[in-house]
């Protein structure tokens, strides 16, 4: 399994993302990284409709 490391450089905008999760950091990013993948994929999809 490969490690990443996240730097974050705006620390307001880091504290309003911490406030929002639901769950551990990880599975968060995770998350929103799956969503991102999706979401590329489906306009793929769509553009070659």
């Amino acid at each position: 399994m490969k490690k990443y490391l996240l730097l974050i450089e705006d620390e307001s905008l880091w504290e309003r993302f911490k406030g929002s999760i639901n769950q551990d950091i990880n599975s968060e990013i995770l998350r929103l990284i799956k969503d991102k993948v999706e979401k590329t994929r489906n306009n793929k999809r769509e553009k070659n409709d």
